[in-house]
């Protein structure tokens, strides 16, 4: 299906029962990323919850019609929220959508019952880190010999700081990277890669922009103290580009958060780990009485959800400000 949001032909698909509570996910990867890997993501909660999926403008299948901005981004999500006349709903980010959750929340927290990110951050500062974390990689990355293209240090660097000259280029560079995403290289998996390559529209310039001018002038750290809307905060313990520390950054500024770290998971732990992922979406849910999947005491769900994690837990606790991170994914 498709919307015109704000001068730009937006496509989306919903799912679910559309008289159930909303839930719209927002991708990451401008340029690169689609409505997709959300859609597979929490397609499970469907059983209860509506799930709005789409792609970004300038992104997929949307129309490419600039301004490409995290400003512009919050502002075609409240749109397309208008559109389908969802009332309030939960919004879920995953990396650079977690930007744009952020921004979204500071400007219309009102529509808000939640917020759940996904390996995302608050502010550029991490980059440098990523940057070093691939390089130590690059190495074993090449001897490897993976099937993915054998992209130079430089080609890297030209997608990571938004100066990539075509689609192809930017195909093959990113390409080039997948392996680092995975929790770990012996996790790879190189046949899903190409396949993943293969299913997505690349579009360069959308990246360029939204690389070279939003994200290195973004910072949400001034605001999210005065955000009051609960958030659940999650992050693999194996993300190369937005590691653990800035998951606690924003929990850490966030009045009302729970922070969970994901120990066998990269950059995508609602993949990684989908059950443990889910389950603990659907607590946060009815922590914050959205719905009514396990409302008036325990149920299937409930059980199954408390199983999950329980599976997870492990014994080390580190407290991030009123959250307790514990290893394998579960906080209190």
């Amino acid at each position: 299906m498709r919307a015109e949001i704000d001068g730009a032909e937006l496509y989306y698909e919903v799912h679910g029962d559309p008289d159930d509570p909303a839930v719209v996910s927002l991708h990451g990867g401008p340029g690169i990323s689609d409505h997709s890997k959300g859609k597979q993501a929490f397609e499970p909660l469907t059983d209860e919850y509506q799930l709005v999926v789409y792609d970004h403008r300038g992104c997929g299948q949307s129309e490419l019609a600039p301004p490409y901005s995290n400003e512009q981004y919050a502002a075609d999500a409240e749109g397309l929220r208008q559109h389908l006349d969802l009332g309030e709903i939960v919004l879920i980010g995953g990396s650079y959508g977690g930007f744009i959750a952020q921004e979204y929340a500071t400007r219309y927290e009102d529509t808000l019952a939640g917020v759940v990110l996904r390996d995302t951050a608050a502010t550029p500062e991490f980059e440098e880190a990523a940057q070093q974390n691939a390089k130590e990689t690059f190495p074993e990355m090449k001897e490897r010999d993976f099937d993915v293209p054998d992209i130079s240090w430089e080609e890297f660097t030209r997608v990571m700081d938004g100066n990539v000259r075509s689609d192809e280029e930017f195909r093959r560079g990113f390409h080039g990277m997948l392996p680092l995403y995975a929790p770990s290289l012996d996790e790879f998996d190189a046949e899903a890669a190409r396949e993943q390559i293969e299913s997505l529209t690349f579009h360069h310039e959308t990246h360029n922009e939204m690389f070279t001018n939003a994200y290195p002038n973004m910072d949400y750290t001034p605001d999210l103290p005065d955000v009051s809307v609960p958030f659940l905060v999650t992050v693999g313990r194996h993300d190369w580009i937005t590691p653990p520390a800035a998951a606690v950054e924003i929990a850490d500024l966030l009045p009302d958060s729970r922070l969970v770290v994901f120990e066998s998971s990269g950059h995508s732990p609602n993949l990684d780990q989908q059950d443990q992922y889910i389950a603990r979406v659907r607590e946060f849910f009815a922590e914050i009485d959205y719905g009514t999947p396990y409302g008036g005491g325990a149920g299937d769900g409930e059980t199954e959800a408390n199983d999950a994690r329980a599976d997870e837990t492990g014994p080390d606790e580190t407290e991030a400000n009123g959250t307790t991170t514990a290893s394998g994914g579960v906080e209190s």
